[in-house]
């Protein structure tokens, strides 16, 4: 017959402590989780974002190129002789209209006084029209390409985008302009502003900071109207001013969004992809509900399991008091207590010791791979930037000598066409191995960009270091490729100055290796 359970049992208060000790780490743990989850989510959304702006604004800076090639093409192959003939000329811009239909809001060309003279499609009410007072005009007239501000269109009387080219007579005077109108919602042009949504809520704009205008947008009610105040949206302000990048902000509408800002190039503008915080966090909501409810199921379940599975542990102890009481009783005589069983600690702690023996090995490998660079073995950016940090401090504490080498495969997109990836990445890993061994011990190497590397040179003056990039240029220099020796880097050395950030002592490093690229590469050169 089994013992009833006490309340004052050993039972019942392990099952109470355990009760205990869960809820509090459950409570603890979920409080820690949240912070890690909204860092880590917050990092991940970021890199998508960014990914997403990147790919959206290579779009759309894709999409204005085309129109200004096909505009300087079409004002290359013009005849002068339709300047005076506007059936022909209408006819001829029209077969190019339809051959390459990039304009969707047409093609016109205009005279020096801004009159229409001739144009694809027919406008009919375009003689009363004058272009004078536009500012791609006035820019096409004097004999360059130019690319008008965003307007609503007098005609179409939608938001368009003007393209002008000037068209030079035999004397290479300009005579006319040609124009070109895109719409800013036709579906070949920016059509991914409109087909890419992120998330719930999260969309795209694309701003003119010269214009001080929201170009386009997911959100159609923003096309056209001026951009926030200074003062008003911080992040956007900096975007305003340059910044490129990732960060949370409260807009002007005073919800917090998480926003990427890619830069547009052949435009000056630049694509934000956003989405407010409360989206990007909704996953911890719904993860927290459903712990909750995980934890109102599973204690019942668990406190019962642990009355059972007590009692069966602890038999063997119930039955060793009993032997010991009935022996103090003298109902039995006084002989060894049985051996209840051989314990399996023993074997726990030592399957326990391989468990922890594994996941350490795995959280070793899992934290290499994260500041190592995968195809190189080399450190990553994200490394080399925590290494800088630490080392920067302690030159602006010690005053110690810090130099960095910033390395550059010449023509390396070109070798990458020719030879194709798998060579280029072959080149890549030779390379790396090249500067490995060619710098000491004490120097962090690590894989910068694309086909950048970097050397942070510890307690190394600028002598020092442009000798190390020196016998590394050299080395790669002789050094026989698979695609021969060919192959070469153009180096760019810094040394740390008082007060240096990573980003001047990068920037310095940088401007150096663009030096050595533009006087001929293959070279070092320091700043």
């Amino acid at each position: 017959m089994k013992a009833p359970i006490k309340l004052n049992s050993i039972t019942i208060r392990l099952i109470l402590l355990s009760v205990s000790i869960i809820l509090f780490s459950s409570f603890t743990q979920f409080s820690i989780l949240t912070a890690y989850l909204r860092k880590d989510i917050t990092k991940s959304t970021s890199i998508q974002l960014l990914t997403i702006a990147n790919y959206v604004a290579s779009n759309i800076d894709r999409d204005i190129i085309q129109r200004r090639e096909l505009l300087k093409n079409i004002a290359k192959q013009f005849p002068q002789s339709l300047l005076h003939n506007e059936k022909e000329l209408q006819k001829w811009l029209g077969d190019r209209h339809e051959i390459n239909p990039l304009f969707s809001q047409g093609i016109a060309v205009i005279n020096l006084s801004g009159t229409i003279l001739g144009c694809y499609p027919q406008l009919a009410s375009r003689v009363s029209i004058s272009f004078k007072d536009r500012d791609y005009f006035q820019k096409a007239i004097k004999g360059e390409y130019a690319m008008g501000s965003p307007v609503l269109g007098r005609l179409s009387k939608v938001p368009i985008l003007p393209m002008a080219e000037p068209l030079f007579d035999s004397n290479g005077k300009v005579c006319a302009v040609i124009v070109g109108v895109s719409s800013l919602r036709s579906s070949n042009f920016m059509e991914a502003l409109y087909v890419t949504r992120i998330g719930k809520t999260g969309g795209l704009v694309v701003v003119s900071p010269k214009d001080k205008l929201v170009i386009s947008a997911s959100d159609m009610d923003m096309i056209l109207k001026p951009t926030p105040a200074e003062g008003v949206h911080p992040q956007h302000d900096r975007a305003m001013k340059g910044f490129r990048g990732v960060g949370i902000d409260v807009n002007a509408g005073g919800v917090e969004e998480l926003a990427a800002i890619a830069s547009i190039p052949s435009t000056g503008w630049f694509l934000v992809a956003r989405m407010t915080t409360k989206e990007v966090f909704e996953p911890i909501g719904s993860l927290r509900i459903f712990i909750i409810k995980s934890m109102v199921i599973l204690i019942p379940v668990f406190c019962i399991l642990m009355v059972i599975g007590l009692r069966y542990q602890l038999s063997p102890l119930r039955k060793a008091a009993q032997y010991a009481e009935k022996m103090s009783q003298g109902a039995i005589p006084f002989e060894s207590l049985p051996l209840v069983r051989d314990d399996e600690v023993g074997h726990l702690t030592s399957a326990f010791n391989g468990v922890l023996s594994n996941l350490l090995e795995s959280r070793a490998e899992i934290s290499r791979l994260a500041i190592t660079d995968k195809l190189t073995g080399l450190f990553n950016r994200l490394k080399i930037d925590e290494v800088l940090q630490r080392e920067i401090l302690k030159s602006q504490r010690y005053n110690s000598k810090l130099s960095i080498i910033l390395a550059d495969i010449d023509n390396f997109k070109c070798i990458n066409d020719t030879y194709g990836h798998l060579t280029g990445d072959k080149i890549l890993v030779d390379v790396a191995k090249i500067i490995s061994s060619r710098t000491r011990k004490t120097d962090l190497i690590g894989r910068w960009g694309g086909e950048e590397f970097i050397a942070i040179c510890l307690e190394t003056d600028i002598d020092n270091a442009v000798s190390i990039a020196e016998e590394i240029r050299t080395k790669i220099e002789s050094y026989t490729f698979d695609i021969g020796n060919s192959v070469t880097l153009s180096i760019g050395v810094s040394t740390y100055k008082f007060m240096d950030s990573i980003d001047t002592l990068i920037a310095r490093a940088d401007s150096a290796l663009y030096d050595a690229k533009r006087s001929g590469k293959n070279k070092v050169m320091i700043c």
